[in-house]
């Protein structure tokens, strides 16, 4: 976010003449984020940077941005002066300010790079990485910075959503998401003093195929053995199912229908009769007769 005092009217700001150009390279100060290769303030923390004219009397103002070529035109306090701009990075890491001097015919400078380091204020965000579609998904968030009251999220590009913090900094959220596929979620944190953090990203997928899950015979792992019963419980990952269809060994002719509990949730047990290899894939099934679009593969291994 750029924030900037003494930005000309659009009419003011000089035109742009050829590149070849005798304007003095600007200089560039900043007491929050100096080019020293110190890691300084945080991502979402403003910091005033100060372009001069480095004794070039024709200057009357400067371009800014954190793209090449900058873009922002402030002007300078008189003419060889200087102009005093408010920066606020928002991501962590290295970060690169451009700024160049202009004349009155719009002469610009060489660009001169201010190169920074900006430290993580970005939440820590403990959140799976395949979700249900429609049903909420539980999501951590812990603070990355101090005196966190509150974070705010979204998912993709959706309505953002904001949670309070408890008194140790970290929010629970439910998050649902509504279409099944690839999703971005993104989230930032708030002090106290309306401070705001570096958003954090984190990449997950959303699947309407129903979980699966058995103690005694874990997902491709050698258990059980011929004749050892096994309970396997199917948890929905979209709302209102009603049933499950499961299919062994690819046998797509001879399904097996399991009904739900109140919750949606439903169990069956399954004895094998030899050891070796057992695939099931499993579909949940609403009310109106309407199928999950993804079916979970699970893999019975019978030692």
């Amino acid at each position: 976010m750029l924030l900037a005092a003494g930005v000309l009217a659009l009419g003011a700001v000089p035109a742009q003449a050829s590149a070849a150009t005798s304007v003095a390279e600007p200089t560039v100060t900043s007491a929050e984020y100096p080019d020293d290769g110190a890691w300084h303030p945080g991502a979402g923390v403003p910091g005033s940077f100060t372009f001069g004219a480095n004794g070039d009397d024709a200057v009357v103002g400067f371009f800014y941005g954190n793209t090449d070529p900058a873009g922002t035109f402030v002007a300078a306090d008189h003419p060889g002066g200087s102009a005093t701009v408010s920066y606020t990075p928002q991501a962590s890491g290295p970060q690169d300010l451009y700024v160049a001097s202009v004349d009155t015919a719009g002469n610009r400078s060489p660009q001169h790079i201010h190169h920074f380091y900006v430290q993580s204020t970005e939440p820590l965000v403990n959140a799976p990485r395949e979700t249900g579609v429609g049903v909420p998904a539980e999501v951590r968030f812990s603070p990355g910075m101090a005196d966190v009251v509150s974070y705010t999220y979204l998912v993709d590009n959706g309505p953002e959503t904001t949670v309070a913090a408890s008194a140790d900094g970290t929010a629970t959220a439910n998050v649902v998401t509504a279409n099944l596929g690839f999703h971005t979620l993104k989230v930032r944190s708030t002090t106290s003093t309306g401070l705001t953090s570096g958003t954090a990203s984190r990449s997950y997928t959303a699947s309407d195929a129903p979980l699966v899950a058995s103690t005694d015979y874990p997902d491709s792992v050698s258990s059980g053995g011929a004749g050892v019963p096994g309970t396997f419980t199917l948890t929905p990952r979209t709302p209102g199912v009603v049933e499950y269809v499961y299919y062994f060994n690819e046998d797509w002719d001879n399904p097996t229908v399991v009904p739900a509990d109140a919750d949606g949730r439903a169990s069956f047990t399954f004895t094998p009769d030899a050891s070796g290899f057992y695939p099931i894939r499993v579909y949940s099934r609403t009310a109106g007769g309407t199928g999950s679009n993804l079916g979970r593969d699970y893999y019975i291994v019978v030692k």
